[in-house]
């Protein structure tokens, strides 16, 4: 059990399990099934920070590795817990239990606010007359809204030659982690920058659609997709949930796997579109002769302003509907403009040479 503790407060002894929990099939099927789905909806990668000063690594090292029993790492991560956490966090349990992950030795710690709660049973009374006994509980557990629900999971096959590697969620926060859980007590930080997986996600998925999808209807249709899940206001992006809503089923595995292939999560990632925002409010079509056009969202949709239509062995036609408001020549950015003027020595001096006519840029 660990306290609720102000650091100015004295230093009590803290009740610690003498050896390990057994757990009847019941329990141990209903705690498998709610850690499972908190870690596949809110769980993130984490990797050890060399700059953290917990001692929570080492531990996590030491029984991966069979160097300490279960019991006596577990002592050792209550007091840092203790030691790590604010006055304000609740008073809770943690739960340090032995796994399997994919058939690998693995290390659980769950951490647990205790919460209360009555029960109400029927009964008969000694007059024959049917009433209810209630009960109050004070020290419940893995309620259905447990108000306080971190987890972290690490493997064995997540030890590398730079540190450990695992995962970690944090219900309270609906995928942020409270800095205390993650920094201090598990010595640790997020795999993944938000801002930098959703750069390569928008880089990486635009990539794929141009690559292997052949259709341009579906090609217009992808890349759409995924520019509004980034604009969305959803805090997170579900790669997997976005192959099932928006690909074709025969698109999916292979999107998945060419994201994995270019370390892009194929799980949930916090979002952060800061560096991609100005990319996200239109589309650029371009085609084989040089033709392309640019177009907001918007008039993308099925409203009848523009109309793209594949007539096979590679050809498309588009058509756009609406009223022309300006015509004008183009140029490609940063295309046409004449070079700086050079003195009339320098002119006088280079009049036999040959001109070199304005530098052209690839328009992107």
């Amino acid at each position: 059990m660990v306290p609720q503790r102000r650091r100015m407060d004295p230093a009590d002894e803290i009740p610690l399990s003498q050896t390990v929990c057994r757990m009847n099939e019941e329990v141990r099927t209903a705690l498998q099934a709610k850690l499972r789905g908190v870690l596949a909806s809110l769980g993130r990668e984490i990797i050890e920070d060399p700059e953290a000063k917990s001692t929570l690594p080492d531990s996590v090292y030491s029984y991966l590795t069979g160097g300490r029993d279960l019991v006596d790492v577990s002592g050792d991560m209550v007091h840092l817990l203790l030691g790590s956490q604010t006055g304000v966090s609740p008073a809770g349990l943690l739960l340090v239990a032995s796994a399997r992950l994919a058939g690998d030795r693995s290390l659980l710690l769950v951490k647990l606010e205790q919460e209360t709660g009555m029960q109400a049973q029927e009964v008969v009374g000694d007059d024959g007359l049917r009433t209810f006994d209630v009960k109050y509980f004070a020290d419940l557990l893995l309620t259905e809204k447990s108000k306080v629900y971190k987890a972290a999971l690490f493997s064995e096959s997540g030890i590398t030659d730079h540190g450990i590697e695992g995962w970690a969620a944090d219900r309270q926060l609906s995928g942020n982690m409270a800095r205390f859980f993650l920094e201090k007590f598990l010595g640790c930080k997020q795999k993944n920058d938000p801002r930098e997986v959703t750069r390569r996600f928008h880089e990486v998925t635009t990539e794929w659609v141009n690559k292997y999808v052949a259709d341009p209807d579906a090609r217009i249709s992808y890349v759409m997709a995924a520019l509004s899940e980034l604009q969305s206001p959803d805090a997170t992006l579900d790669p997997l949930a976005f192959a099932q809503k928006h690909l074709d089923i025969f698109h999916r595995d292979d999107f998945l796997e060419y994201l994995t292939s270019q370390d892009v999560p194929a799980s949930v990632f916090d979002k952060d579109i800061e560096d991609v925002e100005n990319k996200l409010k239109k589309l650029r079509v371009a085609f084989a002769n040089g033709v392309f056009i640019v177009a907001p969202l918007d008039a993308m949709h099925d409203d009848g302003t523009v109309l793209v239509e594949d007539h096979g062995e590679g050809r498309t036609s588009v058509t756009i509907t609406g009223t022309v408001t300006n015509t004008s020549a183009y140029s490609t950015p940063g295309g046409g403009r004449r070079p700086a003027a050079k003195s009339s020595k320098a002119v006088s001096s280079e009049s036999s040479g040959r001109t070199q006519g304005p530098s052209q840029t690839a328009s992107r």
